[in-house]
């Protein structure tokens, strides 16, 4: 019987006895090893695992939040991108509506001073500019070298004009060999270009007062007649625009005024046309005053202009016109 053993289950109807062999019993006992094994491997396992899904979650986790983090970020850096585009596109605005207004307003000079391109002319802005400026150059020169504008500081108009009339204070009938202004006495005379003082006295034989002659390049001189004070002398040059004397009524005059002649060589000339000489209205002159070589003095001019430009682009230096 040692290959057997007998297992006994007692009840209330009595007792039962079961015989099994040993090899059952050691079934038994490795079923139960067996089990215990794969109990203890499988908690190990479990325990693997869950470390494991444990570190993945953190994992996890932490690329969720890095992920966050840097969408957190990449919108940040969206909205300063939008922020600055629109800056930019603010500026750009800004820009284009100055460049608009600076063309514009570049249009008006070139038109000012008689530069026009042609519609299709691609020429850039700084070529532009440059042309407008040395036309602008040239003309002020011009208007600079050649009586312009009126002969007083406050021009209130004429009260007699160029050509034959009757005189005021003789009753004869001659030629007025210039132009009268309305000005009150004591207002200052300005020169009308740049020259040199010819004479500069009482002329009690011209009838004109106190008289100041100038004399300008070209063989253009200006004649300020009645005047009740002179501030230049003879030999003095004087620049368009300065002071050489004060309105009177020297000399044979019924009232203050400026009496106002231009000369080219020995010749008269309409003082009114150079009176109302401008850049808004350089052409003018051109067709109204015969006489005067126009065509060598814009020559002269203009070798000036060449000349100044090649200086200063020698220097690397801009053009600057007032």
């Amino acid at each position: 019987m040692r290959n057997y053993f007998t297992i006994t289950i007692s009840d209330v109807q009595g007792a039962r006895h079961y015989s099994f062999k040993q090899f059952v019993r050691k079934f038994v006992w490795v079923l139960i090893a067996l089990f215990l094994t794969i109990w203890t491997v499988g908690g190990i396992s479990i325990w693997w695992l869950s470390y494991a899904a444990n570190e993945i979650e953190a994992r996890h986790e932490a690329s969720v939040q890095a992920y966050n983090e840097g969408l957190i970020l990449a919108r940040h850096d969206y909205e300063a991108l939008l922020s600055e585009k629109t800056t930019i596109k603010q500026e750009l605005e800004v820009a284009s509506s100055q460049l608009a207004f600076l063309d514009q307003a570049l249009q008006g000079l070139e038109e000012l001073v008689g530069e026009r391109p042609d519609a299709d002319s691609e020429l850039a802005l700084e070529e532009r500019v440059k042309n407008v400026q040395l036309s602008s150059l040239g003309k002020s020169l011009m208007l600079d070298m050649v009586p312009s504008g009126p002969a007083v500081a406050e021009y209130r108009g004429l009260t007699s004009q160029y050509g034959r009339r009757k005189h005021p204070i003789t009753g004869k009938k001659h030629l007025h060999g210039g132009i009268d202004y309305r000005a009150k006495k004591g207002v200052s005379v300005i020169a009308t270009a740049d020259g040199v003082v010819k004479y500069s006295a009482n002329s009690k034989d011209s009838g004109f007062g106190n008289l100041v002659t100038l004399v300008h390049a070209n063989g253009l001189k200006t004649r300020y007649g009645h005047l009740s004070k002179r501030t230049v002398k003879v030999g003095e040059f004087v620049r368009k625009g300065d002071k050489i004397g004060e309105v009177g009524s020297t000399g044979r005059s019924s009232g203050a005024h400026l009496h106002y002649e231009v000369w080219f060589l020995y010749h008269r000339l309409n003082p009114k046309p150079f009176n109302d000489w401008s850049i808004e209205k350089y052409d003018d002159i051109f067709t109204k005053i015969k006489g005067v070589p126009w065509g060598s003095l814009a020559q002269a001019v203009d070798s000036r202009v060449k000349k100044v430009e090649k200086q200063l682009l020698l220097k690397g230096a801009p053009l600057v016109v007032k």
